[in-house]
C-alpha cells in the first residue's frame, strides 16, 4: 500500500478513536482486539509520517493532523453507506439478505413471518437482529425494524402495522387469598414505556417485590406467581401459566411500526417484505388486540 492510500477500514479506525477518545472504546465499537487495533494506528502513523493522535493518561487526543483525518473519514464513510443504501434500493431481484430486527418480545412472531415470507421467496435470507435498541437504520445497522412505539420513529419510511394493547397479568397458581398485592416493577432500561409510567402512577413502592430490566424478565417473574405485571397482551396471552386479570388498558398502548430507510423503500426485497408483513399483521391482529 502506497503512503497516501487510505483504506476504509484506516478511515474506520481513525473515525472510531476520535469518537471514543481511546483506543479501547475504538475496538470494543470495532470488536477487534486492543492489540491489533494499536498495530494498525502504528502503521498509518508510519505510512502517512504524521502523528494522529497523542496518548496522555486521559486517552488519545486528535492532533491537528488526527482531526483532519477523522473528519475525512466520517464525511467517505458517510458517502460509501450512502452510495451502499442507494445501489440496494435499486435492485429488482427478490433475492439476497434482509437483516430484520425486533425486541426480544416480539422474536415469536418474527421468526413466523420471516418463514412465511420465505416460503414464498426462497431465494431471500434472513439475518435477525434481536435487541431492544432501536438500532439505527441510517447506519445499516439493519434493513428493516418491526418494533412497538407509541409514535412513529422519525426519518423513516414508516408503515403502521396493528395497535397493540396492554392488560394487567399474574400467575394462575397464584392464591386468591393473599391479602397484599405484589408487584413486579421495570427498572431503569425500560422507564421509556408507559407501561413503566403507569406502574409509577399507580402501585405503591412498597408494593414492588422485583424490579427487572426486561420484559422476558417480567413475564418469567410473573409465571413464578413473584407479582403482577404489566404485559403486552402478544407477549403474555400465549403464556399457560398467565391469567389476564384487568381491562384492556386505554393509557398504556402503543403500535407497532414497519420501518425501514427511505432509500431502500423501493427496493424489490423490502417493498414485497412490506406488503406481505402488512398481510401478516391483519391475519395476526387479534394477536396484538385481543378480545376483552
Amino acid at each position: 500500500m502506497k503512503s497516501g492510500d487510505w483504506s476504509l477500514d484506516d478511515l474506520d479506525l481513525v473515525r472510531a478513536i476520535a469518537a471514543n477518545g481511546s483506543l479501547a472504546g475504538a475496538a470494543r465499537e470495532l470488536e477487534v482486539d486492543h492489540s491489533n487495533a494499536f498495530r494498525r494506528l502504528g502503521a498509518i502513523e508510519a505510512r502517512t509520517g504524521v502523528t494522529l493522535f497523542r496518548r496522555s493518561r486521559r486517552g488519545y487526543e486528535a492532533t491537528e493532523a488526527g482531526e483532519l483525518a477523522s473528519r475525512a473519514a466520517e464525511r467517505v464513510l458517510a458517502e460509501t453507506t450512502q452510495l451502499s443504501r442507494e445501489l440496494q434500493g435499486r435492485d429488482q431481484r427478490v433475492q439476497g439478505l434482509l437483516r430484520i430486527t425486533a425486541p426480544d418480545t416480539l422474536a415469536r412472531h418474527l421468526v413466523d413471518l420471516c418463514t412465511g415470507f420465505e416460503a414464498r421467496h426462497p431465494s431471500v435470507r434472513f439475518e435477525l437482529v434481536i435487541n431492544n435498541a432501536f438500532l439505527t437504520l441510517q447506519k445499516r445497522d439493519a434493513d428493516v425494524a418491526i418494533r412497538p412505539a407509541r409514535q412513529s420513529p422519525p426519518g423513516l419510511s414508516v408503515r403502521k402495522l396493528a395497535p397493540i394493547a396492554t392488560a394487567i397479568y399474574e400467575a394462575k397458581s397464584r392464591r386468591k387469598a393473599q391479602s397484599k398485592e405484589r408487584w413486579i416493577g421495570l427498572g431503569d432500561a425500560l422507564s421509556h414505556l408507559d407501561a413503566a409510567q403507569w406502574i409509577r402512577n399507580h402501585v405503591e413502592p412498597e408494593n414492588i417485590a422485583l424490579v427487572v430490566d426486561t420484559l422476558p424478565a417480567a413475564l418469567a417473574a410473573c409465571e413464578a406467581g413473584v407479582g403482577r405485571a404489566l404485559l403486552p397482551c402478544f407477549y403474555a396471552e400465549p403464556s399457560d401459566q398467565l391469567r389476564r386479570v384487568s381491562e384492556l388498558l386505554p393509557d398504556v398502548q402503543s403500535q407497532l411500526w414497519f420501518a425501514t430507510h427511505p432509500d431502500l423503500r423501493t427496493s424489490t426485497r423490502i417493498r414485497l417484505f412490506r406488503d406481505f408483513t402488512l398481510q401478516w399483521a391483519k391475519e395476526h391482529a387479534n394477536d396484538f388486540w385481543p378480545a376483552p
